[in-house]
């Protein structure tokens, strides 16, 4: 389940999971420089703006998050025109009912996931359902009205920006589902390698695959064993296209030998932001 989440605060801690002769070669490097970073598009990544809620959250009250822009996860449940779907939440009543509408604002086309055990991401502004309110609004002409007619008055999410949301298993298991997208990845950080590494895992109780994270410079850092979300681009860890693409010099090259032992060919997430998870209301 998705929690509140706030931005990390400045704290580091390294953790020991990967044996001590990794952890004393990557002390000892330096920050990463000129990580890329991606514009918001529709596999994009939430606002600095926006509040960061579960569905849960905003269907007790959906009235107080009206005008607001907010963030949330669930799963697509099928679509109500090519501008439009419902994302649901496992069994909850939320909006009055067992889904929330979606309205695609991105500008890019609406791409269901292929996989439907993956969840999407959605950032928007929580409105009514009021077609001319919005066709106003907006500028929008592209949808039928009658096809809206059961929503009339019920909440609605404006979407700015859709991600696919996989948990680190299902990109540790199938990476190549994911390579050259923007996505948002909810996990616990097992460990820092150094202040721009780390590693990102299901859940240590109940295992799963782990993911390389590399972060900005400017990212803020947590402790080891929080939940944290992170987004960002992934990618194949290729040694050769990291130091083509990346500012690396940081890294010794004895860091660089025992990354490539440890993640060559695996996923990496080159990371935009992250986000740590925090207690329910």
């Amino acid at each position: 389940m998705l929690n509140n989440l706030t931005p990390l605060k400045n704290k580091t801690r390294m953790g020991n999971k990967m044996g001590v002769a990794i952890a004393l070669a990557l002390m000892t490097a330096t920050l990463v420089p000129g990580l890329p970073r991606k514009a918001a598009a529709q596999m994009g990544t939430e606002p600095a703006n926006s509040s960061v809620l579960t569905l849960e959250n905003v269907a007790g009250s959906p009235e107080e998050f009206y005008g607001q822009t907010v963030t949330i996860r669930g799963d697509f449940k099928e679509s109500i025109d090519d501008n439009a779907f419902k994302l649901t939440r496992g069994g909850f009543l939320f909006f009055g009912g067992s889904e929330v509408l979606v309205v695609n604002n991105t500008g890019q086309p609406l791409v269901p996931p292929e996989n439907e055990n993956i969840s999407l991401q959605v950032t928007g502004e929580v409105r009514q359902m009021r077609v001319a309110e919005l066709e106003k609004d907006f500028g929008w002409d592209f949808w039928n009205p009658d096809q809206y007619v059961e929503y009339d008055q019920r909440p609605v999410i404006v979407a700015e920006s859709i991600a696919l949301a996989p948990d680190p298993s299902q990109i540790a298991d199938n990476p190549e589902e994911f390579y050259g997208r923007t996505i948002a990845v909810e996990g616990e950080l097992n460990e820092y390698f150094n202040f721009n590494a780390m590693l990102l895992q299901q859940d240590k109780l109940i295992g799963g695959g782990d993911v390389l994270v590399l972060l900005p410079p400017e990212a803020n850092r947590i402790n080891a064993g929080e939940d944290i979300v992170v987004t960002g681009e992934v990618r194949p860890f290729v040694m050769a296209d990291i130091e083509r693409d990346l500012d690396i010099r940081g890294w010794t090259p004895e860091m660089q030998r025992l990354l490539s032992e440890e993640f060559e060919n695996r996923p990496v997430m080159l990371a935009e932001n992250v986000y740590q998870v925090g207690e329910e209301d």
